[in-house]
């Protein structure tokens, strides 16, 4: 019996033994297939390592907007914006920018209408968790494969989705 939500969603996650490659490609995988669910977008432009290569340009763009969006208060007072940014997930150079660090933060999180997580990715990639229809789950496990990875690399908590 699968573990399912509000939603009717399946609460999924990566397996473990996941090569890298398969991990960063659930990560981003997951991330598109919620989007259209999602209202709500935030990451932290913070990693337990160095950003690699691929996300480097995406975390200078985040970085520059984590200080325009600091407030004015925090400005003054000269404070360091937060780590956490609000991204709009309906905005494609925003979810451009979340896809790029989404395997490599320590926090990405993605929230429907009723503040339900979505999407929520830490600790670079080791710790994931996703709420998926089962089109979703099939996109996903497909995008995983077309990376590299094993469909089976992404597992439904629980159960599985006949």
């Amino acid at each position: 019996m699968t573990r399912a939500t509000r939603s009717g969603g399946v609460l999924c996650a990566i397996g473990d033994g996941a090569a890298p490659g398969a991990v960063a490609a659930a990560c981003r995988g997951a991330l598109l297939a919620v989007r259209d669910r999602l209202t709500t977008l935030q990451v932290d432009v913070y990693s337990d390592g160095p950003w690699p290569p691929d996300a480097v340009e995406a975390v200078q763009e985040l970085d520059e907007l984590r200080h325009a969006r600091r407030s004015r208060l925090a400005t003054r007072l000269g404070r360091e914006p937060s780590i956490s940014l609000d991204l709009d997930p309906r905005d494609d150079h925003e979810l451009g920018l979340a896809l790029a660090i989404a395997p490599y933060t320590i926090c990405g999180s993605g929230f429907d209408e009723r503040w339900q997580l979505l999407w929520d990715v830490n600790d670079t990639g080791t710790s994931t968790t996703f709420v998926l229809l089962p089109h979703e789950l099939d996109a996903v496990r497909a995008h995983v494969a077309r990376s590299g990875g094993r469909r089976t690399d992404v597992v439904v908590l629980g159960g599985s989705i006949g």
